[in-house]
Order: C-alpha cells, then sequence, then structure tokens
C-alpha cells in the first residue's frame, strides 16, 4: 500500500459515458476550475477523458458530481435523466 503525504496532489482520470464538443470542454474546464484543490485540468474530448490533480477526496467526489450534473456521468454510471421543473415563486 502506498502511502501519501498529507495534502499531496492526486492525478485523477475520468472517463466519461460520451465524447464532448469545444463548448463543452470549456464549460467543464470553467466549472472543474471553480472547484476549490482541483488544478491541472486537462480535457480530450475524442477519447472522453478528463484529468486533473486533486488534494482532498471530497473535491473528487464533488467533480464527478458536477460532471453528472452537466451531463457527462463517468463510464460505468448509470445515468437517469430526469425532466426538470421550473417552479416560480411569488415574492410579493
Amino acid at each position: 500500500m502506498t502511502v501519501l503525504k498529507e495534502n499531496s496532489p492526486t492525478i485523477a482520470r475520468i472517463q466519461v459515458q460520451q465524447g464532448f464538443c469545444h463548448f463543452c470542454s470549456k464549460i467543464i474546464e470553467k466549472e472543474l476550475r471553480g472547484i476549490d484543490a482541483i488544478n491541472n485540468v486537462r480535457l480530450y474530448p475524442k477519447e472522453a477523458l478528463i484529468t486533473f490533480n486533486f488534494k482532498k477526496a471530497d473535491r473528487l467526489s464533488t467533480a464527478l458530481n458536477m460532471l453528472s450534473d452537466l451531463g457527462f456521468p463517468e463510464k460505468g454510471d448509470r445515468f437517469y435523466k430526469v425532466e426538470h421543473t421550473v417552479l416560480a415563486r411569488d415574492y410579493s
């Protein structure tokens, strides 16, 4: 078993279920860079591959959830399309 030093970066290599276009890659990159302690984000659209460095396991979980929310779940995950309903709220 390899023990990493506390706060040493780990590389995530995430294969998503489908490739993505240039526009989608910009959105994915922006969202991943917005997560604290994630850096060195690299996207490979044709291979449906995303890599980045992270220091805390909860950041990896946050990134995976965000990718699923954007419609790019990790390969092997089940993805259920849910129709979203916009609810209006009366603030008067």
